[in-house]
């Protein structure tokens, strides 16, 4: 045996020598009764413990429905009218088209972002406003309808809600 060899099987001894890490134990998952690993700690919920607590989330839904059917019944929007009549063939029907285009330009200005309703027949139109506003709104329209009205014998009436 040469002098290398000897040297490295001497020194195998010293490297197994060497400090080992510390024993760390396997950690066990206890088990629930039903054989399931019990991961949280908690213990099984008996059937009649389920039955309360999904009574109670029914209980508390459905009083939120309720309670959502109440608000959006206060929540609903009044919707405001107004009836142009007399259009009946008096003018011309370029000057018809132009004066139906002049009441939508005013019903939009008027009606901002509101949700609004528009029937329109060869007598009449009936612009309808929707919001809590919507009595204001039908009174700015009324006005400025009634400066493009004169001369012209339109009747203009007014449902408010």
């Amino acid at each position: 045996m040469s002098d290398s060899t000897a040297a490295d099987s001497t020194d195998q001894p010293a490297k197994a020598s060497a400090p080992v890490a510390p024993y760390e134990p396997v950690r066990v998952v206890p088990t629930r009764p039903d054989g399931w690993p019990d991961w949280l700690g908690r213990r099984p919920i008996s059937s009649t413990e389920r039955d309360k607590i999904l009574s109670a989330l029914r209980a508390d839904q459905d009083e939120q429905r309720t309670t959502e059917r109440r608000d959006s019944l206060q929540r609903v929007p009044l919707f405001s009218c107004l009836t142009i009549e007399g259009f009946g063939g008096k003018d011309d029907p370029r000057t018809v088209i132009r004066l139906r285009a002049s009441i939508n330009a005013a019903c939009r200005v008027a009606a901002g972002d509101r949700r609004t309703s528009y029937h329109a027949t060869d007598e009449r139109i009936t612009i309808g406003i929707a919001g809590p506003d919507a009595r204001d709104r039908i009174a700015d329209l009324r006005r400025q309808l009634t400066r493009m009205s004169r001369n012209r014998g339109w009747v203009i009436t007014e449902e408010l809600r």
